[in-house]
This record gives C-alpha cells, sequence and structure tokens, in this order.
C-alpha cells in the first residue's frame, strides 16, 4: 500500500508571505523598485535596452552557432552597452535587476542546500556568493 506524502504548504506559505512583507517594508526594496519604476515610465530609455537586448541576443545566438563575429559588430556592441551604463536610468535599473536577481538565488540556494543536507546550512556552507554578505565575509560569520 503506497501512502501520499504531502508538506504543510500553508504554514510554509504563511511564512513565505512574512518573508515578503519584510520585503516590502525594506527601504531598500522601495528604493529598487523606484528604480525599475522609473526606467520603465521612459520610454526612450526602455526602447533603447531592449534594442541593446535584442543585439545581445542575436550574438549571443551566432556564438552558441560557432558563427565568428565581425570586429565591427562586437564594436557597436560594446559602445551600445557603455550607452547603457552612461544613461542614469538604465543604469540604476540594471543594479536594481541584479540585487533582486542575488536575492532570489540566494533563496533558491538557502533552500536547496535546506533540504540537500537536511537542516540549516551554516553560512560557510552557503558559499559567499550566497551568504547575503556580498562576498565580505569568507565565510566566517
Amino acid at each position: 500500500m503506497n501512502t501520499v506524502v504531502k508538506l504543510d504548504k500553508q504554514i510554509i506559505m504563511h511564512k513565505m508571505q512574512e518573508l515578503c512583507s519584510l520585503l516590502l517594508q525594506d527601504e531598500g526594496y522601495k528604493e529598487m523598485r523606484d528604480m525599475i519604476d522609473q526606467f520603465a515610465a521612459d520610454e526612450q530609455a526602455t526602447a533603447q535596452y531592449e534594442r541593446f537586448m535584442e543585439k545581445h541576443q542575436a550574438l549571443e545566438e551566432k556564438e552558441l552557432q560557432n558563427i565568428e563575429m565581425l570586429a565591427s559588430e562586437i564594436q557597436v556592441y560594446e559602445e551600445e552597452e557603455r550607452a547603457l551604463y552612461d544613461h542614469p536610468l538604465i543604469r540604476r535599473f540594471i543594479y536594481a535587476q541584479r540585487e533582486f536577481s542575488q536575492l532570489h538565488q540566494q533563496i533558491s540556494h538557502y533552500f536547496t542546500k535546506s533540504v540537500e543536507m537536511n537542516r540549516l546550512p551554516e553560512a560557510n556552507e552557503l558559499g559567499k556568493e550566497a551568504c547575503g554578505c556580498g562576498g565580505s565575509c569568507s565565510g566566517n560569520h
């Protein structure tokens, strides 16, 4: 006879709501959310970013197909990439996007490690990219 075992997802989701509530109240979160909203409201900035991302994707596809890129293509790509960082709204958007992505990776990594180890991982077991200190701890919290 097979027994179906399930996790108590209700309590887990309650704790997830608490975590997300803390995030939404965090001043840093609010500032980064503003960065994203300001970028999204600027049509010129979003169009510039989208054009760059299309070019980025096209060059990645060439690379996957082992098609050699011309020096002129690489030069134009690098100039357009620099132009992104020269634009304050785009630069701040990229920063906020990266911060949110890193937080997402940290949470996912912590969850995965907890399941793998069958316990809460220590800071030095997470690796410096996942502990939340930005790499300054060398695993020694």
